[in-house]
């Protein structure tokens, strides 16, 4: 009984097997640019998931070796803290270790080599780059080596007399231990980096083997560093290793009655969600852009599919006759999206593991997002993934055979052997509710919130816009082309290949949208992310006017609390040439829990309004009693009269909820605050969010009366030379800014701008791919178009039309159904542009921005997209017209 069924499922395969090696010899053109189009989404998707899960993967290493076994750490809220608390901390019963640590960032001087004779006190010159930051750690060895053994540093061999490992160099002042990849980064026996304003030169004595790859690190000795880097009983963190058996609860209570105000108790892993949260709006955006791709290639599928069903029509009728199910067509339009799914899936895969391979040697794990550290990211691919997204290629190609399988399947086998079946076919598909239900269904997604931090809801009402605007396209195709023929009508009876080709249109909109489902598709999906991309960036370029209004910025290069004292800011006031001195203190908050820090901006408002120093969003919000409402907890809609008033970032209000007219209590000195939120400013530099603050309330509430920034208005005539004048004069003035890099408002610009286009590099990339595709989709579709039609080009040839105005009526044709494309795609492209603008953005960098249209991009990309259409289909028409018409006639 089994072997009766085998044999009609044999017979069966060997059929479906028969017609596909059939269409893949006689039509390979669409097919391969089918399996092309799914295996670039499928390798952008793996590619940049890859890279994005590499770099997430090796920055929890590099951060599980700065934490090593603590159990809990202490931090500042606000600055550093005072090294007693160690005292205070190793008294609380149940903690076996306290470890103390000081975390600073300089900057080693790019330009100052080992063999160089350098002063080890003379003032700094040296350039520096953006990404030659290290990471310099000091420590306490000893109580290091029970909390964080990875830290311990491996002393070099450097003569006979000196024993490896010994650990007297651990304790010597100026000395440093280099990691593997900082060593590489900076060889020689000496490192020169900055430290309050005058050059410190540090002896490598070792390096530091349990740091991660990659990880640009150093760590010396936590006496020597506080001298070195005048920071005199300071920390950054203090780590902590219970007792066994000690109930964290517990010990956790005992561990926040002795905190001051200014500190608390966090969760060594709290880092890594930190970026890990921060960065996962960044990570989903590109997997999200990258996927357009891989959606882009259903599309084709789709036309490809289609446009094979039409061309075996024939030969699956005389099939049917002969005895053959009535489900072969429909299988055979799966099998072939089956094998376009599996030879794009896999082709995909291994173009994948190349791109991700290429993109971490090339520009690093963060693809210019700047979330992690550039270098060290080893490629992680498991046999699960690379399978999941074989298997998703496989899904995409699937669901664009779907379609015409559907199609196809509903109709007639006797109507396959009439003109227009294809047409009747397609217009069994009742798209117009669905698309229309799909409208509604998007509209009420943009309502909803975001899901867990991320903008789900939006993601998906694009989706939904997308599929219904590509199925809207026959009704478009038909009422467009029967008002321009209804308004030509003299016109095209001039014009026989005209009439020819708007009459073709006009009568066959279900198959001219199945065409043109892969043109719409990736038009506008590269419309909507060049509308996005361009709106921030005119808006990040409109934002830097109003915040560049000085000449001349500097800040102090290396992240410790010696700053500019009030003696020095004096001195610089008075430099000749400078007509105006603004002076800003900025200092990191840690908000506590996974919540990534704030930066607090102290700075001279003066008596210039602060609209016109701030980009503000709206109206400032005065202070004033409010009938009904009283102040509840940290945040309120009180009174704010007499309180301190502050300035937020958007991102405060979305992330923490510091909304206009709200009180909330701040940490800034030993006593917490509460201060007012007067207004909300634009601000494209800080995603975590900011707070900015008159310095002199500042100063008042915790006494600290320095700065780390500077902006200076010079003396309209001064020259070139006079400005590189005052510039030394303000570095001799100011020591902790000799060795600050002092830039215009232009060069911040230029520099701002540069970091956007990198950061954006990666979907400047899918934008493009995105638009190839389409091109491919174009070419491969009226190629197939004029090879299925050669019937009835050779019936146009007997009736006495000439092969040139077949030819002219094809690129007609493709031209104008294109255009119709592009105007559609540009259209449903600024739908999705203004979701991502509107909803997409805010819900996942907490930032606004303002609708730009690139018209010239658009136009240039569309007429891309026509061009590639008309030349195609000119060129495919020319050998398809060529069929004799005696063979056109016998074959009707």
């Amino acid at each position: 009984m089994s072997s009766a069924r085998a044999a009609p499922l044999a017979a069966r395969l060997t059929l479906l097997r028969w017609l596909l090696t059939g269409q893949w010899r006689t039509q390979p053109g669409p097919l391969l640019a089918a399996v092309a189009a799914t295996a670039i989404g499928v390798a952008l998707a793996l590619g940049i998931h890859l890279v994005n899960r590499s770099a997430l993967d090796a920055f929890r290493q590099a951060i599980a070796t700065v934490n090593g076994e603590a159990d809990s750490q202490v931090r500042a809220r606000a600055g550093t803290l005072d090294d007693r608390l160690v005292d205070t901390l190793a008294a609380v019963a149940g903690i076996a270790q306290v470890s103390p640590v000081l975390e600073l960032t300089v900057y080693p001087d790019e330009t100052t080599r080992a063999d160089e004779s350098t002063r080890a006190d003379g003032p700094a010159r040296g350039g520096r780059a953006a990404d030659a930051a290290l990471t310099l750690l000091a420590i306490d060895p000893l109580a290091a080596r029970a909390v964080t053994p990875a830290l311990l540093p491996v002393v070099d061999r450097r003569d006979d007399t000196a024993a490896a490992g010994s650990t007297l160099a651990l304790f010597e002042a100026d000395t440093v231990f280099l990691s593997d990849a900082a060593r590489q980064r900076w060889p020689g026996d000496f490192v020169t980096v900055m430290a309050d304003g005058r050059q410190r030169r540090l002896r490598v004595a070792g390096s530091v083997p349990g740091a991660a790859a990659g990880q640009l690190l150093a760590v010396m000795d936590l006496g020597s560093a506080q001298w070195a880097f005048a920071s005199l009983g300071r920390l950054n963190r203090i780590d902590l290793r219970y007792a066994e058996g000690e109930s964290s609860d517990a010990l956790g209570r005992r561990i926040d009655a002795v905190l001051p105000a200014q500190a608390h108790r966090v969760a060594p892993e709290s880092a890594v969600e930190r970026v890990s949260n921060l960065s996962r709006a960044y990570r989903v955006n590109l997997d999200v852009l990258a996927l357009v791709a891989l959606l882009t290639g259903g599309f084709i599928v789709l036309a490809a599919t289609a446009l094979g069903a039409v061309r075996q029509q024939p030969e699956m009728a005389l099939l049917r006759v002969l005895g053959a199910p009535a489900s072969l067509p429909a299988g055979k339009l799966l099998a072939q999206g089956a094998v376009v799914g599996v030879l794009g899936g896999a082709a995909g895969v291994a173009g994948g593991a190349l791109l991700a391979w290429g993109l971490l040697n090339a520009v690093g794990g963060d693809l210019g997002g700047g979330y992690f550290s550039p270098a060290g990211s080893p490629l992680r691919l498991t046999p699960g993934t690379a399978l999941g997204f074989g298997l998703l290629g496989l899904v995409t190609a699937l669901a664009g055979s779907a379609v015409p399988a559907l199609a196809i399947r509903r109709q007639p086998a006797a109507s396959w052997l009439k003109p227009g079946s294809d047409e009747r076919a397609w217009a069994t598909l009742r798209v117009r509710r669905p698309a229309l239900l799909l409208v509604a269904i998007g509209a009420l997604l943009l309502l909803a919130p975001p899901w867990g931090g991320l903008p789900i809801a939006a993601y998906a009402a694009i989706a939904a816009f997308l599929f219904a605007g590509v199925a809207l396209v026959p009704g478009v195709v038909r009422r467009v082309t029967a008002a321009f023929a209804a308004g030509l009508t003299g016109h095209l009876r001039r014009r026989p290949a005209l009439w020819l080709a708007m009459n073709r249109l006009r009568r066959n909109p279900s198959s001219v949208a199945i065409a043109l489902a892969g043109v719409v598709a990736s038009f506008a999906l590269t419309a909507a992310m060049l509308i996005m991309v361009s709106s921030f960036r005119e808006s990040v370029d409109s934002w830097l006017d109003q915040a560049l209004p000085a000449d001349l910025y500097a800040r102090t290069p290396v992240s410790v609390d010696a700053a500019i004292d009030p003696a020095m800011q004096a001195a610089v006031q008075a430099i000749p040439g400078i007509e105006r001195a603004r002076f800003l203190r900025t200092r990191q908050l840690d908000p506590g829990g996974d919540a990534a820090s704030i930066t607090l901006i102290a700075r001279d408002f003066g008596n210039e309004p602060v609209e016109r120093q701030l980009p503000l969003t709206g109206a400032i919000r005065a202070p004033g009693p409010r009938p009904g409402h009283e102040s509840a907890g940290t945040a309120d809609e009180g009174s704010g009269a007499g309180m301190i008033r502050i300035w937020v970032s958007e991102a405060m209000v979305s992330r923490h909820g510091f909304a206009p007219g709200t009180t909330h209590r701040l940490v800034l000195g030993e006593h917490p605050q509460t201060v007012f939120v007067a207004g909300v400013w634009r601000d494209y530099a800080r995603q975590t969010g900011a707070i900015a603050m008159d310095r002199n309330d500042y100063v008042r509430l915790t006494g600290d009366d320095r700065i780390s920034d500077v902006a200076l208005w010079l003396d309209p005539q001064a020259s070139p030379a006079a400005a590189a004048t005052i510039i030394e004069q303000v570095r001799a003035a100011a020591p902790p800014l000799a060795s600050a890099e002092f830039r215009s408002a232009e060069a911040i610009r230029s520099l701002s701008l540069g970091i956007f286009d990198r950061s954006f590099a990666v979907t400047y990339v899918l934008e493009l791919v995105a638009l190839v595709v389409g091109l491919f989709g174009v070419a491969s579709t009226y190629a197939a178009e004029a090879v299925n039609r050669a019937r009835e080009f050779g019936m146009l040839r007997h009736l006495g039309v000439p092969r040139a105005m077949i030819v002219r009526q094809l690129g007609i044709e493709a031209g104008i159904a294109t255009a119709l494309a592009v105007v559609w795609g540009g259209l449903l492209g600024l739908v999705i542009g203004a979701v991502l603008i509107y909803r997409v953005n805010p819900q996942s960098f907490h930032w606004t921005m303002d609708l730009t249209l690139p018209v010239p991009l658009l136009a240039g990309a569309g007429l891309a997209l026509v061009l590639t259409a008309v030349f195609t289909a000119r060129r495919a028409s020319r050998s398809a017209s060529g069929v004799t018409p005696i063979l056109a006639v016998r074959a009707e």
